[in-house]
């Protein structure tokens, strides 16, 4: 019961981050995110930071097919 409903809620956290719930389970939301060379103040700090938003992406991506992957085999629905 524990692990469901930190499941539930780790991912519930994720949907809060995109622009919509699909989206932001799949990582999405974080791409349109950008800065200019002059917002970053530093021509490399703008791509450092699209860089970060796109290894966000697939980072979220992996975390939730991981998780969707333990309930499977918990018999749970995340």
């Amino acid at each position: 019961d524990l692990i469901e409903k930190g499941l539930k809620k780790a991912i519930g956290e994720l949907k809060e981050s995109g622009s919509s719930a699909t989206s932001s389970l799949q990582g999405a939301g974080f791409e349109e995110l950008s800065l200019t060379h002059m917002e970053a103040g530093h021509p490399g700090l703008a791509g450092d930071f699209e860089d970060f938003c796109e290894r966000w992406e697939w980072g979220v991506r992996a975390l939730v097919q991981n998780a969707n992957g333990l309930a499977q085999r918990l018999g749970l629905a995340a």
